[in-house]
């Protein structure tokens, strides 16, 4: 698997961060980032379905989850959208919004890990 930090880092990762945590291992980074993409994409439809069933618990949760896979990885600004939406969901407040900024940091999260880790 080959790994194109610069598309990555382009995107606003910290691949360096990322790589470091890994142990300096890109194949190892870059096996995670694909998991990360396949796993994560579909996360802002499954926090918006909790919330339309009120459990806001469960919506709160993914947020956080997401926030923290996203730091692991060095995705920084990904993981700081996370980490509004997790506030807004505790809050109530401006959960729409924030919902959309962290649906469209994903969405360019995800197209940067596809397009830097390749077979």
């Amino acid at each position: 698997m080959d790994l194109d930090c610069g598309v990555l880092d382009g995107a606003g990762f910290d691949s360096a961060a990322g790589l470091k945590i890994m142990g300096g291992k890109a194949d190892r980074y870059a096996k995670l980032l694909r998991k990360f993409a396949d796993r994560q994409s579909g996360i802002v439809g499954e926090i918006r379905a909790a919330l339309e069933t009120g459990d806001s618990a469960t919506a709160e949760r993914a947020a956080h989850s997401l926030k923290g896979s996203a730091s692991t990885l060095g995705i920084n600004s990904l993981a700081e959208h996370a980490a509004e939406a997790e506030t807004a969901i505790k809050s109530g407040q401006d959960v729409d919004e924030t919902l959309e900024t962290l649906s469209e940091s994903l969405r360019i999260a995800v197209s940067a890990i596809q397009g830097a880790v390749t077979e």
